[in-house]
């Protein structure tokens, strides 16, 4: 019953600044007021909501001059506003062209400035995938889960070559970041919340510039070793 009531107020909150936040990038001039409400009020009221205990480390090794591509484990859907509330800059979400449509969702993510990726064919991916670079290129530092879907056993998965194309493509750093407890939290395909502790921790940037299209798989090993390192610091 008390998960019930949680998933409530969680879609409530959520859907409610989707739709206010956008309102009010006329009255601030700034595109990037639904972001900075994502970082602070939005993440922080979940929070509470949740019943999460949220502790982060290493926000010094986030670059504040300079885009990066952020690479997390993938464990809830709460990593989110977790990710949200502990990284210190703005981010962007890439998402499916389809999540455009969507009604709420899709106009907060277009009005917001988060990237839409068509998957519906290599060609257009590819073009997406240019397109995406050069908008990361030109300042917007974004999220990826290199899994590419959440856990269904809470340990870290095989990571796809994606966000690591796209970091060579935009001549950009990735940053591993290990998220520990929103699995316990709410699992994937549980609609059961237990409060508790939830950890995020930050490691020091990867230099896309050490690799090239020919070594992506090192670029893919070592990223994926510093994430499983940050996990059992």
């Amino acid at each position: 019953m008390i998960s019930a009531i949680r998933l409530f107020f969680i879609v409530c909150w959520t859907f409610l600044l989707m739709l206010l936040a956008p309102l009010f990038i006329p009255l601030t001039f700034n595109r990037q007021f639904p972001l900075v409400v994502a970082r602070t009020l939005f993440s922080s009221v979940l929070m509470r909501i949740v019943g999460i205990n949220l502790s982060t480390l290493g926000k010094e090794n986030v670059p504040k001059d300079q885009p990066v591509i952020f690479i997390a484990n993938h464990c809830s859907h709460l990593d989110i506003a977790c990710l949200c509330r502990s990284v210190p800059v703005n981010l962007h979400f890439i998402g499916k062209k389809e999540l455009i449509w969507m009604p709420v969702v899709g106009w907060y993510m277009f009005i917001a400035g988060h990237i839409f990726i068509d998957r519906s064919n290599k060609r257009k991916a590819v073009e997406s995938l240019k397109k995406a670079a050069l908008k990361i290129k030109n300042g917007k530092s974004v999220v990826m889960y290199p899994e590419g879907t959440r856990t269904k056993t809470g340990e870290l998965g095989e990571f796809k070559k994606g966000a690591f194309h796209l970091a060579l493509d935009a001549g950009v750093s990735v940053v591993p970041i290990h998220i520990e407890g929103t699995f316990k939290v709410w699992p994937t395909k549980s609609n059961t919340i237990t409060p508790g502790p939830v950890s995020v921790n930050i490691g020091k940037p990867i230099d896309s510039a050490n690799y090239t299209k020919k070594t992506i798989k090192n670029f893919m090993a070592d990223a994926k070793l510093a994430v499983e390192e940050l996990g059992n610091s």
